[in-house]
């Protein structure tokens, strides 16, 4: 183990003490949500299936663990850049950060659209 790997193995873990979304925008979801009721939110699935509690989306286990498979790689391609928005969202005086967090925020709304438009593919291929 080199020092530098010593250094990093305690470090303390992310901690972020902001409500999951889920619970932030409850009302909002509740009016318009991002699956349909009954209807599987895997896209390669889709299928209809009995819910056995309100907040399901997924008719099964292997579905979750794909969703979130799916959720975690997106999350994992967005993360560097809403840091790069964020950090240069408010700059006034490095022109650099600023065409960064520019970047960033471009990067973002490519991913939505295509992520969207991937799983509209994947849900109409089925």
């Amino acid at each position: 183990m080199t020092a530098q790997d010593n250094r990093l193995a305690n470090a303390p873990a992310v901690h972020i003490e902001l409500e999951p979304f889920h619970v932030i925008a409850a009302p909002q979801l509740a009016e318009s949500p991002l699956a349909e009721s009954g209807i599987c939110m895997n896209p390669c699935c889709s299928r209809p299936f009995p819910p056995t509690r309100p907040w399901q989306v997924y008719c099964c286990e292997g579905c979750r663990r794909a969703g979130e498979a799916e959720f975690r790689a997106i999350g994992h391609r967005a993360a560097p850049a809403l840091l790069a928005w964020r950090l240069g969202k408010y700059e006034r005086a490095d022109e650099a950060l600023r065409d960064l967090s520019r970047a960033g925020r471009r990067y973002l709304g490519t991913l939505a659209s295509e992520w969207v438009a991937d799983r509209a593919r994947r849900s109409e291929s089925i």
